[in-house]
């Protein structure tokens, strides 16, 4: 089932965000991901992503299945008006863009459609607020969830070269 979070589920998002931060920083070849030193750190990023939500009209849903939360999705929105940055408006038309700031299924329930369901929740979302498109970064060193995004419809648009000096 995917439904709205609440704050009983605050703790059980933030063991499942120190174990996605420890997986970011086992496969980051660039060695810019830390894990948190510990739990504390992981509900602080937390608090982080719930305050987010609140103050950019965005929306976290967790899946969970036998009274369990096995995953989540967080999502902004960021509005480009037209006169809002004069610069923007150079180069860029007006836009909607609902961001995903964060999708992670427990190990144990992957391949069995609740990464899907909850990108859909959030898609839904995001056509109910009129956004006009949707846009995640990801670690270009995550390949499986690169291929989950483009089976789900994604395509590469912008890419971040590095240089470690």
């Amino acid at each position: 089932m995917i439904r709205e979070t609440n704050e009983k589920d605050y703790k059980e998002i933030g063991e499942m965000q120190f174990e996605l931060q420890k997986y970011f920083s086992e496969i980051d070849q660039t060695r810019e991901s830390l894990p948190y030193r510990n739990i504390d750190d992981a509900h602080c990023y937390m608090q982080k992503m719930i305050d987010d939500a609140k103050n950019m009209d965005g929306k976290i849903f967790v899946a969970e299945k036998n009274n369990s939360i096995v995953g989540f999705i967080q999502g902004v929105i960021i509005e480009h008006k037209r006169g809002d940055d004069k610069f923007y408006d150079l180069s860029h038309a007006p836009s909607k863009e609902g961001w995903i700031g964060l999708l992670y299924v427990r190990p144990d329930h992957r391949g069995g459609g609740m990464g899907q369901e909850l990108l859909g929740k959030m898609k839904d979302y995001f056509k109910a607020e009129r956004c006009t498109s949707i846009k995640l970064l990801v670690l270009s060193d995550n390949t499986s969830a690169i291929d989950f995004y483009k089976r789900s419809g994604f395509m590469a648009h912008d890419l971040e070269m590095v240089m470690k000096i």
